[in-house]
C-alpha cells in the first residue's frame, strides 16, 4: 500500500476516534445529568402514592388537586419573581395533558390500592415511545424498545404477591392505565417544548391545572379540614408537585423519550429499599428477581 494512502486511512481513523470519544463524552454527561435529577425525583415518587392517597380520606379529589396544583404554581411564580405565564396552543396543551393524567391518577387511588397504582402506571413508557414518533418523529431504538419490555416485565415480576390473591377494580384499572397515557403525552409534551423556559413552562402547566381542578371541585365535594389535611396538601404542593414537575421537566429535556420514560423504574426499587430501613425484612424472592429484570432494563435502554 502506497505511503500516502496509509497516511489517509491513519487519518480516517484517529477522526472517527475522536468523534466516537465526543459521543460518548457527551452521552455520560447527559447520564450523570439526568442521574442528579432523577435521584430526588424517584425519593418524591416513592412517597406520592401514600401521601395522596391519605389526602383522600380529608379532602375530594378535585379540591386536593386544586390545592396542590394551585399552591405549586404560585411557589414557582415567586421563585422566579415574575407572573408571565406562557400563552401558546403547546403549552396549553400540555397543561390539559397534565390535568387529564393527575385527574384519572387520584380518581383511581379511590378503586385501587398505591401498590397497584403505580404498577399499572408503569405501563407509561411503553406507550410513549411510539407515541414520541407519532407527535414528534422521534424513533426509539431497538434498546429502548428492549428496556422498556424488560422492565415493565420486572414491574410484573415485583408485583405478583401484590396481585395474588386479589381482584383489581376494573374501574380503577381502566382510570390508571389512562393516567398511564397521559403521563406519557405530557412528557413527550416536556421533550417539544424543551427550548421554553423550565420553570415557567411547569408555573403555566401548573396554573392552567388549577384552574381546571377547582372548576370540578363542585363534583363530590367534601373536605375536612386537619393538620394532618394541610400536611397532605403541602407534601403534594411543595415536593410532589413544584419539584417533581420541574425533575422530570429537566431530565425529559435531557435525552430521548425511549431512555427517558424507563427512568420510572427506579422507583420500585427506593421503594424496597425504604421499606428495608423501616423494617429489616428482605422483600420475596420472586421480588427480587423483579428488581433485577428493572434494573436490566433500564441498563439495556440506556448503554
Amino acid at each position: 500500500m502506497p505511503l500516502q494512502a496509509v497516511v489517509m486511512c491513519q487519518c480516517h481513523y484517529i477522526v472517527h476516534s475522536e468523534r466516537d470519544a465526543a459521543r460518548l463524552n457527551v452521552s455520560s454527561k447527559i447520564t450523570s445529568k439526568a442521574l442528579v435529577y432523577l435521584i430526588p425525583y424517584v425519593l418524591i415518587s416513592t412517597f406520592q402514592y401514600q401521601v395522596a392517597q391519605d389526602g383522600l380520606k380529608y379532602s375530594s379529589p378535585f379540591l386536593l388537586m386544586g390545592l396542590r396544583y394551585l399552591f405549586a404554581a404560585l411557589i414557582l411564580f415567586a421563585v422566579v419573581r415574575s407572573f408571565k405565564p406562557i400563552l401558546n396552543k403547546d403549552t396549553v396543551l400540555l397543561s390539559l395533558l397534565t390535568c387529564a393524567s393527575t385527574g384519572f391518577w387520584i380518581l383511581g387511588l379511590e378503586y385501587v390500592s398505591t401498590s397497584e397504582s403505580a404498577v399499572l402506571s408503569y405501563t407509561m413508557p411503553l406507550i410513549s415511545i411510539p407515541m414520541a414518533y407519532l407527535v414528534m418523529s422521534e424513533k426509539a431504538s431497538y434498546r429502548e424498545w428492549a428496556g422498556a419490555a424488560v422492565g415493565f416485565l420486572g414491574v410484573l415480576v415485583y408485583s405478583f404477591v401484590v396481585f395474588e390473591n386479589r381482584t383489581l377494580s376494573t374501574v380503577g384499572a381502566i382510570l390508571t392505565l389512562m393516567n398511564a397515557f397521559f403521563w406519557a403525552m405530557y412528557t413527550i409534551y416536556y421533550r417539544k417544548l424543551r427550548d421554553q423556559d423550565p420553570t415557567m413552562t411547569v408555573a403555566t402547566q401548573l396554573l392552567f391545572g388549577a384552574f381546571v381542578f377547582l372548576l370540578l371541585t363542585p363534583v363530590g365535594f367534601r373536605v375536612n379540614v386537619t393538620p394532618v389535611f394541610w400536611f397532605d396538601v403541602g407534601y403534594l404542593s411543595v415536593f410532589s408537585a413544584a419539584a417533581s414537575f420541574l425533575l422530570w421537566n429537566a431530565i425529559s429535556r435531557l435525552q430521548r423519550i425511549g431512555k427517558t420514560s424507563t427512568l420510572i423504574y427506579a422507583t420500585p426499587l427506593t421503594v424496597t429499599a425504604v421499606q428495608y430501613v423501616e423494617t429489616p425484612v428482605l422483600p420475596p424472592p420472586i421480588s427480587l428477581i423483579g428488581m433485577g429484570l428493572m434494573i436490566f432494563g433500564i441498563y439495556i435502554a440506556r448503554f
